[in-house]
């Protein structure tokens, strides 16, 4: 029996329209509840409320529960509470209400033989305002029940094709084979506990090197699991774009054997990288893309899963054919995919998480998060918000703001101003501010109205009543003991931020309903810590590799002479700007040196350079380039370029650990053999910080250890993987500073590497043995 919502089947078959920003989300749903019941609690005795309903057509259980059903009134009620214009949300969205209304009505006569025709209503409440708007028709039993036969024939067509599908794809999985003609011990290791975890839905902590498939090694039991029909769908995060293609790749490569149509990929790009009119709000009088979306998109989506692989510019070429929102069609076709490969905030952000993932037919889905030493951080940043007052003072300066919206930020301003008053110019904890709270939601209610923002007319308003909303939303959900309101600046640099500092139970929480997880990447030691970050008991399932490659491949040389300390910094910078040259010199290939910030970065590079001006140096002058803040697209590519090059001249560039260079990037091995990590980079000491601290100690873990070592040696593990990325290759990473050879830091390097401690005057003769070695 396929079993569906009413609602789903409403919205698959009846929603028409266009794409349209003021109305995706008018009310939070407490809100909505609340409202309604007040709103029907002096109804007559005879009201039912919530009033479930089933029926069937054919192999189709629909279900349901019904808003309100007066069976002496022979009225059937769908109840919306909104805080837009009614009008004009029934103009945007009538479609599906009436449509769960009629179905409702036809579910009741089919389930009583008596009703002979129905009143069929659609309720529009305010959230705050007693008002009400009503939409009524009058239906025939005979015409209820057509109504109803023929959506779910819409709906169980379009299921009979993809369960069509699904037994072909399924056939075809079972005879998958590993696409590598070596499938390495490690490699299978990992992949038998994996296949285990998404067939009896376990949760899996995974480090493994870099280079050593990990990809792969979640991907392909994942792909063998669906074949033995354990697992419907799966979703595969990443961080970064390098991730994305990575998992693109691994899809393509185990299913190469497999017709394109019978396996459908789907990647999910970020609406502001793929949309075909940048800038613009969705707006149907803006946009052409948005306009009319929901009449062309069902055949858009055809024609995209018909394509099977269906990457960024595949998304693309439909929508243009189509003349439809390329973001918008890559979800609606993600619903129907076999595997969706996308960002962490389309499974962890509450705000954009794809609930269209929700789909009874793909119930069991498999998630992998790439790159899961990020995860806390990244779901932290994800729940927190801020509101700058200078941002709100920038949209009451806008000469074309209506009065009606001027007055509803000049009232958050002054909630901001009374918070203010009573700010210190540091940062510092305080109550959580009501009245701000109170005032964002009627500037909220101003904006969802038909005539509310004009996001093109008025960009610093919009600008201000997103970051309004986002705050809005984060008092929602935060939690005591997660989140902390914080507030500091003075006058117009004043700022009022929601931070979420332990995102364990919202992250564990997320998991929850898939079936079986994989959080992996190269850097996840201890792997207690990480667990508790996450959520789960310390002692949580967890695997460990060393990817099966002999540990000569990989040098790691300490060299703790040299205190990279602040207060040490310009009393080491000659010396150190020396050992990088003569460790340079002594590499076959190029060098790649990761400092904690650009101002050392910078500081460091010069005194380089200016030896190479002195000729002070070895092997002849060496070819150097600083990664920038803010570099473009183009630049970057051109700096990964340049250091995968080998020439006669030697080339050092310099980066910031945790930038685009020093994670998640494929260098060229035989290029880069050299990797320089100048000290740990502990984060600034920081209110928020202290925070992340203080509560990881109520949770039982080591406050430092989660708000500043373990961020901070994460990305130094991430900058050492950026060579000996495959079993073939060879590398050496040159750890400079003190505290590399203190346990409380070792304790977060992988255990399969062989630390060697040498004195600075030495590491340049360490170096140079490894690579005759």
């Amino acid at each position: 029996m396929n079993r569906v919502s009413v609602k789903e089947l409403a919205e698959f078959a009846h929603r028409r329209g266009h794409i349209h920003y003021r109305y995706r989300s008018a009310t939070i749903a407490l809100e909505g509840i609340n409202r309604q019941k007040e709103w029907q609690q002096d109804r007559g005795e005879g009201y039912q409320r919530e009033r479930r309903v089933v029926a069937a057509f054919g192999d189709l259980e629909v279900s349901g529960r019904i808003d309100g059903w007066d069976a002496g009134a022979g009225v059937v009620e769908e109840v919306k509470t909104t805080r837009a214009d009614a009008a004009a949300l029934h103009a945007q969205m009538g479609d599906v209400h009436c449509a769960q209304a009629r179905l409702y009505g036809a579910m009741l006569a089919l389930e009583q033989d008596a009703i002979v025709g129905l009143r069929v209503r659609v309720v529009y409440l305010h959230p705050e305002a007693p008002t009400e708007k009503t939409y009524e028709e009058q239906w025939s039993r005979r015409d209820l029940i057509a109504y109803f036969e023929t959506t779910c024939g819409v709906y169980a067509a379009h299921l009979a094709l993809v369960r069509a599908r699904l037994a072909r794809r399924d056939a075809a999985l079972r005879g998958l084979t590993f696409p590598y003609a070596e499938f390495r011990a490690e490699q299978r290791r990992l992949a038998k506990h994996i296949y285990r975890g998404f067939r009896d839905r376990e949760d899996w902590l995974v480090e493994a090197p870099t280079g050593a498939g990990k990809t792969m090694t979640s991907v392909f039991p994942a792909l063998k699991a669906m074949g033995q029909g354990a697992l419907d769908r799966l979703v595969y995060l990443t961080s970064r774009t390098t991730g994305q293609r990575a998992a693109e790749d691994a899809l393509e490569r185990a299913a190469a054997a497999i017709p394109r149509a019978e396996l459908v990929t789907v990647t999910v790009t970020a609406k502001e990288r793929i949309c075909f009119v940048p800038g613009t709000p969705c707006d149907p009088d803006r946009c052409e893309f948005a306009a009319g979306y929901y009449q062309r998109m069902p055949a858009a989506r055809r024609a995209l899963l018909e394509r099977g692989r269906a990457l960024r510019k595949d998304v693309e070429a439909v929508a243009e054919q189509h003349r439809v929102c390329p973001f918008e069609l890559s979800l609606d076709a993600a619903a129907w995919a076999d595997a969706v490969v996308c960002d962490y905030n389309y499974v962890f952000d509450p705000v954009v998480r794809l609930t269209r993932l929700d789909n009874r037919l793909f119930a069991r889905v498999g998630l992998v998060v790439d790159e899961a030493h990020q995860l806390g951080e990244r779901v932290r940043d994800m729940l927190s918000a801020e509101l700058p007052r200078q941002t709100v003072r920038a949209a009451l300066a806008e000469k074309a703001l209506p009065e009606r919206l001027a007055k509803r930020f000049r009232s958050v301003d002054r909630a901001l101003a009374a918070l203010a008053r009573d700010a210190d110019e540091e940062p510092r904890v305080v109550a959580k501010p009501q009245a701000l709270c109170r005032a964002i939601e009627r500037l909220v209610a101003a904006c969802a109205t038909e005539t509310g923002l004009d996001a093109e007319a008025l960009p610093r308003a919009a600008d201000a009543y997103w970051q309004a909303l986002g705050f809005g939303r984060a008092a929602d959900w935060a939690e005591e003991g997660a989140f902390h309101y914080i507030s500091g600046g003075k006058g117009r640099g004043f700022c009022a931020r929601i931070a979420c500092t332990a995102p364990g139970m919202h992250i564990h929480r997320t998991l929850a309903p898939f079936h079986g997880t994989v959080r992996q990447s190269g850097t996840l030691a201890p792997a207690s810590l990480f667990q508790r970050v996450h959520g789960f008991q310390a002692d949580a399932p967890a695997l460990s590799s060393d990817g099966g490659w002999e540990a000569e491949r990989l040098g790691v040389f300490v060299v703790p002479e040299l205190s990279t300390y602040l207060r040490d910094r310009d009393r080491s910078l000659a010396a150190l700007a020396m050992l990088i040259d003569k460790l340079a010199a002594a590499t076959p290939g190029n060098t790649m040196v990761a400092l904690p910030s650009f101002a050392y970065l910078a500081t460091l590079a010069a005194r380089l350079e200016a030896f190479r001006r002195c000729g002070d140096v070895e092997g002849g002058a060496a070819e150097i380039r600083c990664q920038t803040p803010d570099m473009a697209l183009v630049e970057r590519q051109d700096f990964i370029s340049w250091l995968n090059q080998t020439r006669d001249a030697r080339r050092i560039g310099f980066v910031v650990m945790g930038g685009v260079f020093a994670e998640s990037v494929d260098f060229d091995g035989e290029a880069l053999r050299l990797v320089v990590v100048v000290g740990p980079g502990l984060p600034p000491r920081s209110l928020l910080r202290d925070l992340i601290a203080q509560d990881a100690e109520r949770g039982g873990v080591t406050g430092f250890d989660v708000a500043y070592r373990q961020p901070a040696m994460a990305r130094v593990a991430q900058a050492v993987g950026r060579i000996a990325r495959t079993p073939g290759q060879r590398g050496v990473a040159v750890l400079v500073d003190p505290r590399f050879t203190a346990p409380g830091y070792r304790a977060y390097l992988p255990s399969r590497w062989r630390i060697e401690s040498v004195r600075v005057g030495h590491a340049p003769d360490a170096v140079a043995a490894f690579w005759r070695g």
